[in-house]
């Protein structure tokens, strides 16, 4: 045991990993403890001091003062042609750190984004945003309530025009995003429903309560919930559904912050095609090529928010009685900030018998038909990896292609 507790870690090349992303990340030196002891309890970690003297053996740093300005730049102006042209400089500075791998001060981004774009830079800062106030917030624990609702921005006209949805999932406590779904509807009840389950499916977690609108929507999606909670006793089953009004959902705030750093993004191009006839809402082929082509870019950027979101420390906010810090943090590690887990654990079997009840995993898994997406793909194949700025530009080639 005291070879174990001595000098192995030094030759741990997964420990080395691990505090490399976590720096990248830009945890604190508190926050990386908390975490880095959970994953490696082989080691002693004690305090600060023996972190700090693993990082200096690792050579990692949080800032690399000899980055190169050329390379700053670069990957700032390559933000700025995608959904980065809506980033202030603090989420700039985080996402060069944990996309780019790009560890320098906030300053210098600052000054960076400036040179490339000072207009937009002094439109995007907090000052400049409208700030609506909220009631105080409680809540128990991570894991006691979660927040799902439907994010409807990009559908456009009477959430119909483009088959763009998206649905998200919350936890009230830690402010975590546990979830987000973008497909051609969210109003699907099945659907709704597959993606609830889903994610129970890989966490084998579930919450102590569900926030949800009364919507025809979240039927199956609250049946699955109480199905599963019924045998836990420390509630009556109907009551793990709270239901009421969007506003005052907590996952209402994020969509805020979604719509502003990156809906607006792709929102410009749709309206474009719209203006200039590029697509026809009323055409269900336009329709399919449109989702064929935008949903897996715009899921792909959002996963990259919701990771950048999810490891960026949370400001201080008066009007709430909840810790501030990083989402995952506090939702890995809830007895380091007075919280407590307020989850269950739900077993293979449970999971089963509630599949097989509501029938959730009878519900394709696709949001076009297989020989549309077997046409779409023989022209424009690894739709996946289109960047962001492209999307509308790949869209039209490929209509011109199937309307040939």
């Amino acid at each position: 045991m005291a070879g174990v507790r001595g000098g192995l870690w030094k030759d741990d090349i997964d420990l080395k990993i691990a505090l490399q992303d976590l720096v990248k990340k830009d945890y604190k030196r508190s926050e990386i403890l908390v975490t880095i002891q959970k994953d490696f309890p082989q080691y002693t970690w004690g305090c600060v001091k023996t972190l700090d003297r693993r990082l200096r053996h690792f050579s990692i740093n949080y800032i690399e003062y000899d980055t190169p300005l050329e390379t700053v730049q670069d990957a700032i102006a390559k933000e700025l042609e995608g959904p980065g042209s809506l980033l202030g400089v603090r989420a700039m500075t985080k996402k060069l750190r944990m996309h780019h791998d790009i560890k320098v001060p906030r300053n210098l981004v600052n000054a960076a984004m400036f040179d490339a774009d000072p207009e937009g830079l002094e439109d995007r800062r907090p000052a400049n945003r409208k700030k609506k106030r909220d009631g105080k917030f409680v809540t128990m624990g991570v894991n006691w309530a979660w927040s799902l609702d439907g994010h409807d921005k990009l559908m456009g006209f009477q959430n119909w025009t483009f088959p763009l949805a998206i649905y998200g999932c919350y936890d009230t406590a830690s402010r975590k995003v546990i979830f987000i779904k973008v497909w051609k509807s969210n109003s699907d009840p099945n659907f709704v429903g597959r993606w609830y389950f889903d994610h129970l499916y890989t966490s084998q977690r579930i919450p102590s309560k569900l926030r949800v609108d009364r919507g025809t929507e979240t039927g199956i999606l609250a049946t699955l919930h109480v199905f599963l909670r019924r045998n836990h006793g420390d509630m009556a089953p109907e009551d793990t559904v709270e239901y009421g009004p969007s506003t005052s959902n907590r996952i209402e705030r994020w969509w805020r912050e979604l719509h502003e750093r990156l809906g607006k993004f792709f929102k410009f191009q749709l309206q474009q095609l719209l203006e200039q006839g590029l697509y026809d809402r009323e055409d269900e082929n336009d329709r399919k090529m449109l989702a064929y082509v935008f949903i897996p870019i715009v899921q792909r950027e959002i996963d990259l928010f919701v990771d950048m979101w999810n490891n960026s420390r949370t400001r201080f906010q008066r009007n709430t009685l909840m810790p501030d810090g990083i989402p995952n943090v506090i939702y890995n590690s809830p007895e380091e900030y007075g919280l407590e887990d307020k989850g269950w654990n739900l077993s293979r079997e449970e999971l089963a018998e509630a599949a097989e009840a509501s029938g959730v995993l009878n519900v394709p898994d696709d949001f076009v038909d297989e020989a549309f997406r077997a046409e779409c793909s023989r022209h424009l194949p690894d739709v996946e990896s289109v960047q962001a700025k492209d999307a509308a530009r790949k869209y039209i080639e490929l209509r011109n292609i199937m309307k040939a």
